[in-house]
């Protein structure tokens, strides 16, 4: 079995790792992990900015994709060999690049978070999760935080 395991924020990706952690997997089960960095440069507001700056605020969300990942390999250490586990951290487009990623390997599941947008949020920013559930061809498990998870932390 291949499952796919797209992440973002810590705080989503926690909650996956979580799922994987409490779940039975197949011996043979292989994960990937990725991570999709949005590009700065172009349609996006920052885009105003000077272009070192822009080289800076593109990097650090390179390195943020990167600690995720690998935070979340380390948690599904716990119960899968890390020769099972790839990462992939690219740039793109989020439901793009997760899409591409399905085609290429076919994976039996994929493994996503939902920020839980509603309304304009909705309408402005997207969907990822509900058009990988509408178009991807394999299963897709969507992982929302517990009840109040993004808004207690916002809070505390």
């Amino acid at each position: 079995m291949k499952v796919l395991i797209s992440v973002d924020e810590s705080e989503y990706a926690e909650a996956i790792a979580q799922f994987v952690i409490g779940h039975q997997w197949a011996p043979d089960t292989e994960f990937t992990v990725m991570s999709v960095v949005e590009p700065l440069k172009v349609g996006n507001i920052m885009a105003v900015l000077p272009g070192p700056l822009l080289d800076e605020m593109s990097e650090k969300r390179r390195e943020n994709a990167e600690m995720v990942v690998e935070n979340t390999v380390r948690t599904i250490s716990k119960i899968v060999s890390r020769d099972k586990i790839r990462k992939s951290i690219v740039e793109g487009s989020p439901s793009g690049e997760i899409m591409k990623e399905v085609t290429l390997t076919k994976p039996d599941m994929l493994l996503i978070g939902s920020h839980g947008r509603h309304g304009i949020d909705r309408i402005i920013l997207g969907s990822v999760s509900l058009f990988l559930v509408s178009h991807a061809p394999c299963s897709v498990v969507v992982i929302r935080l517990p009840a109040g998870g993004a808004e207690q932390k916002k809070i505390a």
